[in-house]
């Protein structure tokens, strides 16, 4: 089984162990003490602002770039991101004056020359400022940014941040590299989920991409140069809302450029009605005795990402009827360990809980491999930016309520977010021991990852249960999430999931405890 690597074992892949992440390792400088890799990634996780505009992500023109060209203001563009190294000139295992090479300019064509293997996005993602743009946009060129302008630009650009955007005047850019064996594809939207669409036709060379921002659907349509495999990966970067999209090559060799667009390519367009798709059945597994895990796959090549905490109707005809139900799409495990056998990339799971009186329930549950299955397009509310000042995340769920908290909790912990969470706690409650959804996968969750607790309660315990039992009330509320009143900093956001009673009271609660509605987040089900 492949290991996942953490951003700082990213890097210390990328420079063979030795702590040199950038450097040319046969150009190698004694650093100071106290400015080794691990000391770096300690300063990024302190706080310090090493972005030097406040984290807002800005569009920077080559002239703004330019003027950033100092040791003690250094700005430069790597693959149409524009990072502040400042901070990092101490930290360069080649030198500081190695790194001057490249700033305030456009810097690609030299880091790929020199160091081509390096993960530069792990290693420089506290220091992101934005993204390159071209001098003639229509929106206008902004002022040069210095430490006179920073404070007034941040403050612009936090009146008008990319949640509040406009969706029309929202914008998608593209850019790419390539290894011997793979290309990547990177979009940027400066959005808080963008919707991705990736679709592979004629010849395993024919890409479609549609990027959904708001109202807009943006459509990149190219006519690679050579073969891909299938399926390919896609990562979103909630933070910035850059799309990367990872192909393997059919045959390993360079290519001469990425290909050829096609008469659609760059065109926006109206999101409108968007029509139901047949996916396939791969696999229905159990989960508990009246529980199913279902994959599904696209009958062609397509694949889709859904934002977190959104769902997808299912529309099916039973009894001669058309019935339509919603659910929320989930990560396959907790795990890689614990994924389905069947499972791979451009797959969508559903946790199916099977109601007697429940129509679409029993009809899903029943599904055998190569069924086929009509769902459409992904809704919802949650934006994950209103947590952006909190710290703590409080998730109560009941049965089938935890499906919109798997995601979030895969979230909530990844060691890619800009500010990562302190503490994630999960209150979930159960009729009894049986009916807890993957019980094995959250219990060993929190003895790997510190950060993470969760807490079983049983409505209908039997006698061998040893655990907390009965309704949720204030003071096992309050066991788990901290008195709004009480906090010295607000910085503890609670999302909800379950039956209509549990959510009634769970609200309730928290008003009680001095929350008031935009701490909170509340999935309708």
């Amino acid at each position: 089984m492949k290991e996942s690597l953490t951003p700082v074992r990213m890097a210390l892949t990328a420079s063979g162990g030795s702590g040199s992440a950038t450097g040319n390792l046969r150009n190698k400088v004694a650093l100071k003490p106290g400015h080794s890799l691990m000391d770096w990634v300690r300063l990024g996780h302190s706080g310090v602002d090493l972005t030097g505009v406040g984290g807002v992500l800005l569009d920077v023109t080559p002239e703004q770039l330019a003027a950033h060209s100092k040791k003690n203001d250094a700005w430069i563009a790597i693959r149409g991101r524009v990072y502040n190294v400042t901070h990092y000139m101490d930290f360069h295992p080649g030198g500081d004056a190695e790194l001057m090479r490249g700033i305030g300019k456009d810097g690609t064509s030299l880091f790929t020359q020199v160091h081509p293997w390096v993960n530069f996005e792990s290693l420089l993602q506290k220091c992101l400022v934005g993204r390159l743009v071209q001098s003639n946009r229509s929106t206008g060129a902004l002022p040069v940014l210095n430490k006179k302008t920073t404070t007034f630009i941040g403050k612009l650009f936090t009146k008008r941040g990319a949640d509040q955007c406009d969706p029309q005047e929202k914008s998608v850019s593209m850019d790419w590299y390539q290894q011997l064996g793979t290309v990547t594809l990177q979009f940027f939207t400066l959005g808080d989920f963008p919707q991705t669409r990736v679709m592979l036709f004629t010849s395993h060379k024919d890409l479609t991409v549609h990027i959904k921002l708001g109202s807009l659907l943006h459509v990149t349509h190219l006519l690679l140069e050579d073969s891909v495999k299938w399926p390919c990966k896609v990562r979103t970067n909630c933070d910035t809302g850059m799309v990367e999209i990872y192909f393997t090559k059919a045959t390993p060799h360079m290519w001469h450029k990425l290909g050829s667009p096609v008469e659609d390519d760059g065109q926006k367009r109206d999101v409108g009605q968007e029509p139901y798709d047949p996916m396939e059945v791969v696999s229905v597994s159990s989960v508990t005795h009246n529980t199913k895990l279902i994959l599904l796959r696209h009958k062609h090549r397509i694949m889709d990402t859904i934002p977190i905490g959104y769902s997808v109707p299912v529309l099916a005809t039973i009894d001669g009827a058309e019935v339509i139900r919603s659910y929320t799409p989930m990560a396959a495990a907790l795990d890689e360990q614990f994924l389905p056998p069947d499972w791979s990339e451009d797959c969508l799971c559903l946790m199916v809980k099977q109601c007697s009186n429940g129509l679409m329930s029993r009809y899903l549950c029943d599904l055998k491999p190569e069924d086929v299955v009509n769902v459409g397009p992904a809704v919802g509310l949650l934006q994950l930016s209103v947590m952006d000042a909190t710290t703590r995340l409080c998730l109560l769920a009941a049965g089938s309520g935890l499906t919109p908290m798997v995601n979030l909790i895969l979230w909530a912990l990844s060691t890619g977010k800009k500010k990562r969470f302190q503490k994630v706690s999960l209150l979930f409650f159960n009729l009894t021991s049986r009916d807890i959804l993957w019980q094995d996968q959250l219990d060993r969750l929190a003895t790997t990852d510190t950060r993470f607790c969760v807490t079983h309660v049983l409505t209908a315990a039997d006698s061998e249960w040893s655990g907390q039992t009965g309704l949720l009330n204030l003071d096992m509320l309050q066991a788990v999430v901290p008195s709004f009143t009480e906090q010295k900093k607000h910085d503890t956001f609670v999302c909800i999931c379950g039956p209509d009673q549990f959510r009634e009271s769970s609200v309730r609660f928290l008003g009680e405890m001095g929350y008031p509605e935009e701490f909170y987040f509340v999935f309708q089900g």
